[in-house]
């Protein structure tokens, strides 16, 4: 009888001790834990269903993207997108207050600037255990020549290509036909305010014009004579497939892919540089074609029997001869000349 005074105080102690931990332990959240949720989000075409996250830029799906997110108290975080604004390799979100949805997840949004670029924008999304969804809206890179022209008209097609073999400035020989083959597929080019690159394009055989979607390329000018072009690879995969142009050895094309993701992976954070001139001119030198040379290397093996669209099959013995021929070039470069749509 004497120790049950004190077995009464131990059970109380114990229930309070109870109480106070599960508190702890399970109240303290209201949605998912905080490792539960900070992890990497991506959804590359290489991820297939694995996955866990949806982006949108500009109300339109981007893939090829990722995040990191961070939270050591599910009550605020920090987000790091990785080459999701134009020419910004990483941009920073800290301080993002979480907001429980009720579902065990929880909303954010906010506004930013882009420390790498000054692009501003706003942005809104959720979070929950293994998904993360996120829109980037309004984004709006600085002002620069090619938003204010906003669409220009190809006009002509430049060439510089000197053999080493006698110094041999063979340009003028082929200039026509590339300048014959660009005014058959290519009508104006778009640049917009949020960094989007869209075109008013044709097939070979003449079809119609159509306009590429949002999000297959973007740009940024760094100063007024320097454009950077980032093509987004898996978009341009993705839209092919989507449109079925891909028509035949399609086998071959996913089997050559990692290489050309190799090769084309200094692309995807920079970009393709060119020299801009006040004149709507756009230059691309041998120093950024090199790249598209080691391309031609890995591409006969794939492209044999392939059609895009209505452009007619490229021979394997051409591929291969372009491949070769880089060896022997001492100088090359590419201008294409526009026009500002309704100028004057």
């Amino acid at each position: 009888m004497k120790k049950r005074p004190l077995f009464y105080l131990f059970c109380m102690v114990a229930s309070i001790g109870g109480i106070f931990l599960t508190s702890c332990n399970d109240d303290d959240y209201a949605g998912a834990a905080p490792d539960e949720i900070t992890a990497h989000y991506s959804n590359k075409l290489s991820d297939g269903t694995r996955s866990n996250f949806a982006l949108t830029y500009s109300g339109h799906e981007l893939i090829w993207k990722s995040v990191n997110l961070e939270t050591n108290d599910s009550r605020t975080a920090q987000l790091s997108l990785q080459c999701i604004l134009p020419h910004e390799a990483e941009t920073r979100l800290t301080d993002i207050p979480l907001s429980p949805d009720g579902q065990g997840g929880y909303t954010f949004s906010g506004n930013a600037t882009g420390s790498q670029t000054g692009t501003t924008f706003s942005y809104s999304g959720t979070v929950q255990k293994g998904k993360l969804a996120l829109d980037i809206e309004n984004p709006q890179i600085p002002t620069n020549p090619l938003v204010q022209a906003q669409k220009l008209n190809f006009v002509k097609a430049g060439v510089v290509l000197r053999i080493s073999i006698g110094g041999m400035d063979i340009g003028e020989l082929i200039e026509a036909k590339i300048d014959e083959f660009l005014k058959t597929v290519l009508r104006n080019v778009s640049f917009h305010a949020d960094g989007n690159i869209t075109a008013s394009y044709s097939g070979m055989q003449g079809s119609d014009w159509k306009s590429s979607p949002a999000n297959l390329a973007s740009f940024y000018m760094t100063d007024g004579n320097t454009l950077y072009v980032t093509p987004n690879v898996d978009m341009i995969i993705r839209q092919i497939r989507l449109n079925q142009a891909v028509t035949r050895a399609s086998d071959n094309l996913i089997t050559v892919l990692p290489k050309v993701y190799a090769l084309l992976n200094q692309w995807s954070t920079t970009g393709l540089k060119f020299a801009y001139t006040e004149n709507y001119a756009i230059t691309l030198n041998k120093a950024e074609l090199d790249p598209i040379f080691a391309l031609l290397k890995v591409l006969p093996d794939a492209i044999r029997d392939i059609s895009i669209g209505e452009i007619p099959v490229l021979g394997e013995t051409t591929i291969g001869t372009l491949a070769d021929l880089s060896a022997l070039i001492s100088d090359l470069s590419l201008t294409l000349y526009f026009s500002v749509e309704n100028a004057g």
